[in-house]
Order: C-alpha cells, then structure tokens, then sequence
C-alpha cells in the first residue's frame, strides 16, 4: 500500500521537464565553512544557561550583544558541507541546540541542500509546523495524510485497507509547501542539478522524528547507520544496493531511475 502511494506520488514528477539551476560556486561554499564560527560544547551551554536564567529580553539581550556594534551571537552561517554528487546533500538546521539567540524566540530555521536524485527520507517534526521554499532548482514535495479521522485509534489486526493518502506537489523557484506540525513527510530532487531549500520552523526546538526505524525496520541499527554511512536523513544513490531489500520498492525504484538518468551510479 505504501509502496504505491509514493510510487504514484514521485514517479510521474520524474518526467517533468525542469530548468537547470545553477551550481553554487565552490569557492565561495569553501569560504563560508572555513570562516564559520563554531562555539565549542561549553560555550553553547553557558549561553543557554545564562539565557533561560534571564528574565527580561533586555538581559538576554546584554548577554548576546556585550560588545555593540559586534553581532556574532545574532549571526548564524548555513552551509553545505557535502556539495558533489552522489552524496545525498546535507541540512543544516540553527535551533537552540546551536544557536542559543534562538532561546524564547519560538523560530528555528534550517537550509537544505539536496543532491541530484536526493532523498530527505520520511520524517516529522513532533514540536513545530515547516514552511518550506525552495531557493534553487526542483523538489518533489510528499505529506502522508491522517488516516484515523475519528482519532479513536485501531486495535491490532483492525487498521484501516487501501492506500496511504499522501499529497505531493513539485516546488520550482521559490514555491512553498506547509508541513504541519507533527505529520510525516520528505523532500526528493527529482532532477540532474542540485537543489536547495530554506525552511522556517515555529519553535526553537522543533525536533526531527526520523521515520527510518519503519522504513528500515528489519534491519538492526548496526547495520543500517553502517549502510547508510551514518546518514538515516539524506539517502543517495549510491547507497540504494545496499538497502534495497529493506526499503519501499517505491523509493528505491525512483531513485534508480533519477540515477539512471542523470548518469549517477547506484553502488558503491
């Protein structure tokens, strides 16, 4: 059932003729990352420390901002850490786990960059609703629907027949998809150029439920994080031979075919 859902949900974006978009400039992503100012483990914890210790926002302010005109505390510096193909991508996520002026603030952010025939794998975020756009290239947009309108719940052996409903959309430049809180749903670059998105978050600690241990439920988690390289989020095609009796026939054929396509291998 599932299978099919996504199934008839992606494939069909997969013939859609796309842009090219273009690749970022090496150079200036080397330079972002080296200039990146990466506060250690203590530091991270003082500042959220003193900060919810704070009472008024004048005082969190004087913490963050000791040193006017200096903003450092109020700067935060996506990038993208795995640019080339076959890597899946990456994405990077500011909350209050790394970025403390984030503390009583109730927004979170994150920039996503999503390799050639790139899956951000199934997930939810149990404590904030996304909003998501894309900022460079195509994504194919998935959101699996509620399936218990009564909110009753299923004993074992009663769960419902037929498909997963699952709605999907393909994002262009700078077209937007809601994710609401709590519910499951993924992002698939279904072109030969990168793609890269930017979402918004409504709380400060959004969290980020990985739906892997279903998908991949047969596998022990040994096995599967060695497999996938330590990466359960961002699945490439490189990865799909060594998963694919485990994962959704669905998925693993659209990536098969995207990689075909673009000419990515599929092992490794």
């Amino acid at each position: 059932m599932l299978q099919n859902a996504f199934t008839s949900a992606i494939a069909a974006c997969l013939l859609a003729t796309v842009a090219a978009s273009p690749i970022a400039d090496r150079s200036i992503v080397d330079r972002a990352i080296a200039n990146r100012a990466t506060p250690s483990a203590a530091e991270i914890r003082a500042l959220q420390e003193a900060l919810i210790l704070a009472p008024t926002q004048q005082l969190r302010q004087a913490i963050l901002l000791p040193n006017p005109p200096d903003a450092t505390n109020y700067t935060f510096q996506f990038a993208n850490t795995t640019v080339q193909a076959p890597t899946g991508g990456t994405i990077d996520l500011s909350t209050i786990n790394n970025f403390p002026a984030l503390i009583g603030t109730n927004v979170a952010m994150a920039i996503g960059f999503v390799n050639p025939c790139g899956l951000n794998t199934p997930h939810s975020h149990p404590r904030a609703s996304e909003f998501l756009t894309v900022v460079q290239g195509t994504l194919v947009a998935g959101l699996v629907l509620e399936q218990d309108p009564g909110g009753a719940g299923n004993v074992a052996g009663t769960e419902p027949t037929g498909p997963i409903p699952l709605v999907n959309a393909t994002l262009g430049l700078y077209e937007g998809f809601l994710f609401p809180q709590g519910e499951s749903h993924f992002q698939f670059n279904p072109t030969c150029e990168p793609a890269v998105f930017a979402a918004a978050f409504d709380s400060s600690d959004p969290g980020r439920t990985q739906l892997a241990t279903t998908f991949f439920s047969e596998f022990p988690d040994d096995v599967l994080i060695a497999a996938t390289g330590g990466d359960l989020e961002l699945l490439d095609a490189s990865r799909i031979d060594q998963l694919r009796d485990k994962i959704p026939q669905a998925f693993a054929e659209i990536i098969d075919s995207c990689a075909q396509t673009c000419g990515i291998p599929t092992s490794s």
